[in-house]
C-alpha cells in the first residue's frame, strides 16, 4: 500500500509498498468532493495573500522605494534570458566603454531564473520579478496545506488546523521582509522546499527528486537543504533513499562551487564570508576544532542572532523543535551566523525566506505529536494570533498607511529622462534607478566602474561627478559633465571632457 496526497491508503501496482518505519498516519478518508473544496479554499487563501504581496510590491515599485541594486541585477539577468542572451550585468562591472558586464552566474548560481523570461515577452518592466515573487511565495501554501492536513486533520474531515497553519505561513514575517527588499532567487525556495518535504513525506521519491533538482538550481548553497533532507529521510527509516539525497545534495553543491562557477570566470571562494575563522575552509575547520567553544559563541554573539532565531520560531510557538524536519534549516542558519557579514543575522532582507517553509512544516509535524486533537487545534489558533500580532512590525502593515499609496513623480521623471538617452548607451546612475531602464540603456554603478560613461542620471550632478572622480583609478581620466536635460529634480548629464590625471610623482626628477 501507498499513501496519496490526502493521506488515505491506496492500492498501487509495481511500486514499493508501505515501508517499514513510516510515520505517515493514515487520514480517515474524506469524500473527493470535500477534498476538492478544500483545495479551492486554500487556493483562495493563496490568491488573496499573493494579491496583497503583489499590491504592496507594485505601490513600492512605483514610488521608487526599493533598494534597487538586487532588483536591477535580476532585471538585467532575466531580461537577457528573455532575449536569448547570456546574463551579463553591467552594473556589477564596467571596465571600458561597451563592456557587457559581469556574468551573473559567477556571482550566484541561479539558472532557475530563466523560467521567468517569458514575463518580459508580455511586459517590459522589472515589476515582472516582484509579481512573480509574490505568486511563488503564495503558491507554497498548497503543499504546506497538504502536509499539514495529513498531520493535523481530524476524523470529521474538517482540516481547520491545516487552514490555520497555511494562514500562519502566508502571514510569516520572513516573506514580508523578502518582498519588501527587492527581488531575489529566494522567491523559489519556499515553494520548492515545501514540495520536497511534502512529497518525501509520502515517499513519492520521483516527485521529491524533481523538487530537489530544481532547488539545486535556485542557489549554489541549496545542496545543503537537499543533503539534510536526505538525513531526515534516513532518520525516518529509508536509509538507501536518504543516503542518495544526502550524497546528491553535497555532490551537486561541491560541483557548482568548485567547478561550474570557476569555469564561468568566477571563484570558488566568491561567497567565503568567514574571514574571522580563517582564509580557507580547511583553516576555518581547524580553528573550530582547536576552539570548540566557537560553535556556541558564533551562534549567539552578537545577540541579534538570538533575537532573529527566536522571532523565527515565535509564530509557531517553538513547536518546530519537536520535529526532525527542522534539521533542514540548521545548515542555512549556521552558514549565516558563522559569517562575518552583519546583515546576514537580521530580520531584514530576504535570507529568512529560505527558512520559513521549513519552520512552519516542522511545527505542524511537532504539533501532530500532541496527544489531543483539540490541543493541536489550540496550538494552530494561538500560532495565528501571534502571527497577526506581529504584523504591525512588518511590510504588509504598510498597506494600511496612506504614505504607501501616495503617487511619486520621481520614477516617472527617471523613466522620461532615460528615454532621451540613445538606446544601448552606458548610463551612470544610483542603485534605486537601475530597475527603471526598461532595457534601453545599460545601468552603470559608481563603485564598479573603471571609466567614466558618456551619460549620467543624477539628482546631484556636482556631488556625483566628484564621487566618480574619486572612485576612478589613479592615473585614469578626470571627468566633466554638462547638463543635457532636467525634469522633476533629476538630470541627465553628458560627458564633455576627459583630462588625464597625472600621478603626484609625474615630472619630478
Amino acid at each position: 500500500m501507498d499513501v496519496d496526497v490526502a493521506g488515505a491508503p491506496t492500492l498501487v501496482r509495481g511500486t514499493i509498498g508501505w515501508q517499514r518505519g513510516s510515520r505517515v498516519p493514515p487520514l480517515p478518508g474524506a469524500p473527493a468532493a470535500k477534498w476538492s473544496r478544500h483545495w479551492v479554499g486554500v487556493g483562495a487563501m493563496a490568491v488573496v495573500a499573493g494579491f496583497c504581496y503583489a499590491l504592496y510590491s507594485y505601490l513600492r515599485f512605483r514610488q521608487g522605494g526599493y533598494f534597487g541594486w538586487d532588483l536591477g541585477i535580476f532585471d538585467q539577468t532575466v531580461r537577457a534570458y528573455a532575449h536569448f542572451h547570456l546574463p551579463y550585468v553591467t552594473s556589477m562591472r564596467h571596465d571600458y566603454a561597451g563592456d557587457p558586464g559581469k556574468l551573473e552566474w559567477t556571482d550566484h548560481f541561479s539558472p532557475i531564473l530563466v523560467v521567468l523570461a517569458p514575463l518580459y515577452w508580455v511586459s517590459n518592466s522589472a515589476y515582472n520579478l516582484l509579481f512573480a515573487q509574490a505568486v511563488l511565495f503564495a503558491a507554497a501554501a498548497l503543499p504546506i496545506f497538504a502536509f499539514a492536513r495529513r498531520r493535523l486533520g481530524d476524523s470529521a474531515g474538517r482540516p481547520t488546523a491545516a487552514y490555520l497553519v497555511v494562514a500562519v505561513y502566508l502571514l510569516a514575517w520572513p516573506l514580508q521582509s523578502a518582498f519588501a527588499f527587492d527581488f531575489h532567487e529566494a522567491a523559489f525556495a519556499p515553494l520548492l522546499i515545501a514540495v520536497l518535504v511534502e512529497r518525501a513525506d509520502v515517499r513519492r521519491w520521483r516527485a521529491a527528486a524533481v523538487a530537489a533538482g530544481l532547488l539545486l538550481l535556485v542557489k549554489e548553497d541549496m545542496g545543503l537543504v537537499v543533503a539534510t533532507t536526505g538525513v531526515w529521510i534516513l532518520i525516518r527509516g529509508d536509509r538507501r533513499v536518504g543516503a542518495w539525497f544526502a550524497a546528491a545534495g553535497l555532490g551537486a553543491m561541491t560541483l557548482v562551487i568548485g567547478v561550474v562557477m570557476p569555469l564561468e570566470g568566477g571563484s570558488s571562494m566568491r561567497n567565503w564570508q568567514y574571514g574571522e575563522l580563517g582564509p580557507t575552509p580547511v583553516r576555518a575547520g581547524l580553528r573550530l576544532l582547536e576552539h570548540p567553544s566557537l560553535f556556541v559563541t558564533e551562534l549567539i554573539d552578537p545577540h541579534v542572532k538570538v533575537t532573529t532565531a527566536l522571532l523565527l520560531m515565535l509564530p509557531v510557538l517553538f513547536l518546530c523543535l519537536r520535529s526532525w524536519i527542522v534539521l533542514l534549516a540548521v545548515p542555512l542558519v549556521v552558514e549565516r551566523y558563522f559569517a562575518d557579514v552583519p546583515f546576514y543575522w537580521h530580520t531584514d532582507y530576504h535570507y529568512n525566506a529560505f527558512l520559513v517553509a521549513i519552520v512552519v512544516m516542522a511545527a505542524a509535524d511537532g504539533a501532530s505529536k500532541l496527544r489531543w486533537p483539540r490541543l493541536r487545534l489550540g496550538w494552530a489558533v494561538a500560532a495565528l494570533v501571534v502571527s497577526v500580532a506581529l504584523l504591525p512590525g512588518f511590510a504588509l502593515w504598510g498597506l494600511a498607511s496612506s504614505s504607501l499609496w501616495q503617487p511619486s513623480d520621481s520614477v516617472n521623471a527617471q523613466e522620461q529622462l532615460l528615454g532621451e538617452v540613445p538606446a544601448g548607451a552606458d548610463v551612470l546612475m544610483p542603485w534605486p534607478s537601475d530597475p527603471y531602464t526598461g532595457g534601453r540603456v545599460h545601468p552603470i554603478n559608481l563603485h564598479f566602474t573603471q571609466t567614466a560613461p558618456e551619460w549620467m542620471l543624477t539628482s546631484d550632478m556636482t556631488a556625483d561627478v566628484a564621487a566618480l572622480n574619486r572612485t576612478l583609478p589613479a592615473g585614469s581620466s578626470h571627468a566633466r559633465y554638462v547638463y543635457y536635460e532636467s525634469y522633476e529634480g533629476w538630470t541627465i548629464g553628458r560627458l564633455v571632457t576627459v583630462a588625464v590625471v597625472q600621478p603626484s610623482w609625474a615630472g619630478k626628477a
